[in-house]
């Protein structure tokens, strides 16, 4: 392996105009940092990260902006569990995490939320942020100084200047939906979406690429609810709606981790006929009506990876200066209770 010596050498410089080459400190002409950058590609010169990490003197600080854990039928533990690693791992390199957690069905909440985030701006190095109150965040990220990266998890919000997203494919999560529901489904009938508000775009992403592969069909049916995640019970009441108004009801599609809120319904009042279910996440509730049959498929998009992935990007990206993917998007993995086993902790 090649060692900064050597470049040095071969570029007729000393080991400090190597070094300042290497960590961007300026003080170097343009054609000397070209050819010393050049000898390092030629060389494949790879920097000793742990000794440099170990040999900085400051302490990097990543805000963390999400919902509170235990929403979504505890959906955010699985994030905060991968995130939680990444720093304990990161913990000797001099990286610490500061959350701020918000209600995401209140933009109320997600705004003070983001009020403490921004009054500790000038302690925190770069952001992580879950954007799932979608035009909320927007009007967040005006409010972000130029000099913080931040990177988006979960979902995310167009046009923006993150350095990266880390997730799923949304649209295509939507498509392979629709596929399974397509191999599940035999007869005439109908399937209904279930949409929800606040607007997130991943999740209107997941819908729109469910309504893509059934463009053609003409022996399905597609229907669109709409549940308010603020109000009481909102599954309970829209499932209630859809099996009332659809008496040729053959499948659910719910696009985030609420499926068991559906299931639950349906095992309770309309245990006489099949209805399929479809949803996402691998959270107790959902797993449970998955082993019993009353959900048919789930989509694991990683959660615990996301949460691992992001903090070692932002950290790639602020602490080492190193060029992180703009996307880096996680498998999409089938569950069904007769894999489940291999999903399970």
């Amino acid at each position: 392996m090649a060692t900064l010596k050597e470049i040095a050498n071969r570029a007729h410089v000393s080991v400090g105009t190597v070094d300042r080459v290497i960590h961007r400190r300026g003080r170097v002409s343009l054609e000397t940092e070209q050819r010393v950058k050049r000898i390092i590609s030629e060389l494949d010169y790879k920097p000793n990260i742990l000794a440099r990490s170990l040999s900085m003197t400051k302490t990097f600080r990543f805000g963390i902006l999400v919902p509170f854990p235990e929403q979504d039928g505890h959906y955010w533990e699985l994030p905060l569990k991968g995130i939680e690693k990444a720093q304990s791992e990161l913990d000797v390199y001099k990286v610490k995490v500061k959350y701020f957690y918000y209600d995401k069905y209140s933009e109320q909440s997600f705004e003070m939320a983001c009020s403490k985030m921004l009054q500790m701006v000038r302690e925190l190095d770069g952001l992580l942020i879950a954007p799932v109150l979608s035009q909320a965040t927007e009007k967040f990220l005006t409010k972000i100084p130029d000099r913080l990266p931040y990177i988006f998890l979960d979902s995310y919000i167009p046009n923006s200047r993150c350095f990266s997203y880390i997730g799923e494919d949304s649209f295509q999560s939507g498509v392979l939906s629709a596929k399974l529901m397509r191999i599940l489904v035999t007869a005439h009938g109908t399937v209904a979406i279930i949409k929800v508000q606040p607007m997130d775009y991943h999740i209107e992403d997941r819908v729109r690429g469910f309504f893509s592969y059934f463009n053609n069909n003409t022996d399905i049916n597609l229907l669109t609810y709409t549940v308010n995640a603020r109000e009481s019970m909102p599954y309970y009441k829209i499932t209630k709606k859809i099996v009332t108004e659809n008496s040729d009801l053959i499948g659910i599609y719910t696009p985030n981790a609420c499926a068991y809120q559906v299931a639950d319904y349906l095992a309770e009042h309309f245990a006489g006929k099949k209805i399929f279910v479809i949803g996402y996440d691998l959270i107790k509730e959902n797993i449970s009506h998955l082993k019993n049959g009353s959900i048919d498929f789930l989509i694991s998009q990683r959660s615990e990876m996301q949460g691992y992935e992001s903090i070692f990007k932002l950290y790639k990206q602020v602490v080492l200066k190193e060029k992180v993917e703009s996307r880096v998007l996680m498998p999409l993995d089938i569950v069904t209770k007769e894999n489940l086993q291999f999903y399970e902790n």
